[in-house]
């Protein structure tokens, strides 16, 4: 079933031409979903994440929403005007379900980020309304820290690569249809402390882990807000982009883990993990229409 997003924002074209149903704005939806893209290359994040929503069973219109109190450096100005709207423009809490992307801002101090009174404010008006919310990489660092004090805990090494993951939840809805050893992406500096997530066992819990790349899905025992450290949504070459980006700025990384053919950068990777990802998301989409259909 289509996605509903302006017709003419660029990722419209791109999932036209792979074969993904895109409706214009204004369609009737079946789920509301707003998708607040902290990133620096939006236009990016917008396509990724949309190719995971678009092989759901029915239809979801999709906002855009960045912060006021940043400006963004790597997506023109026209593009956030045209596509965008601030939190101010918009009632957050008036969606079904909430998107909050990952930022490059392990090293920077939450408090120190321009926009956290901004995101903060999100973070708590979501938690008021039990907004159903997906916090991605730093989203998730941030919402744990911000809701609950646990810290975001920088390590030594970047983690990068392509990972298996076990169930520690076989109940969390977003897992529904996957199995041990599903393959997710990750790319970050930071991580938890399993102990730092066990002493706020009353309140959330780790529901997917890795053994390598560590904590994967941390839910609320309600299962409305996961806190999401991997990168499902990562197309096929964009490990492949930052490993040779972080090379060209003269950086020595470690090649991506379980990535490429026999470890060798000079053959394509291939991708075993988008199934995995859009099982997450439709079953995140399954998740809040139909509570929104048990509120009516």
């Amino acid at each position: 079933m289509p996605v509903i997003i302006d017709n003419d924002l660029p990722a419209a074209s791109v999932l036209r031409s792979e074969g993904l149903t895109v409706l214009p704005a204004g369609t009737t939806p079946q789920a509301r979903v707003a998708l607040v893209n902290l990133m620096p290359v939006k236009t990016d994040t917008e396509l990724d994440l949309l190719r995971l929503i678009a092989p759901w069973t029915h239809n979801a219109e999709i906002t855009l929403i960045t912060m006021a109190s940043h400006t963004s450096r790597h997506t023109p100005a026209e593009h956030i005007k045209k596509h965008y709207l601030t939190p101010a423009q918009t009632d957050i809490c008036a969606f079904d379900g909430v998107i909050i992307t990952g930022a490059p801002l392990e090293f920077v101090r939450f408090e120190d980020v321009d926009y956290w009174p901004e995101i903060t404010g999100i973070f708590d008006r979501l938690h008021d309304s039990q907004t159903y919310t997906l916090y991605i990489c730093w989203a998730a660092f941030a919402g744990l820290y911000h809701r609950y004090g646990i810290p975001m805990s920088l390590l030594d090494r970047k983690i990068s690569g392509v990972f298996s993951h076990r169930i520690t939840d076989s109940a969390a809805p977003l897992l529904r249809g996957i199995t041990d050893g599903f393959h997710i992406p990750h790319s970050r500096f930071a991580s938890w402390h399993s102990s730092d997530i066990e002493c706020h066992s009353a309140a959330i819990h780790n529901a997917s882990t890795s053994d390598e790349a560590g904590i994967y899905m941390v839910t609320d025992n309600s299962y409305r807000d996961f806190y999401i450290t991997g990168h499902g949504e990562y197309s096929t070459l964009t490990l492949d982009g930052e490993y040779r980006r972080d090379i060209g700025k003269g950086m020595s990384p470690a090649i991506p883990s379980h990535y490429y053919p026999h470890d060798n950068p000079e053959l394509r990777p291939t991708d075993t993990w988008h199934s995995h990802a859009v099982t997450i998301m439709c079953n995140w989409l399954d998740q809040i229409t139909s509570a929104k259909k048990l509120t009516y």
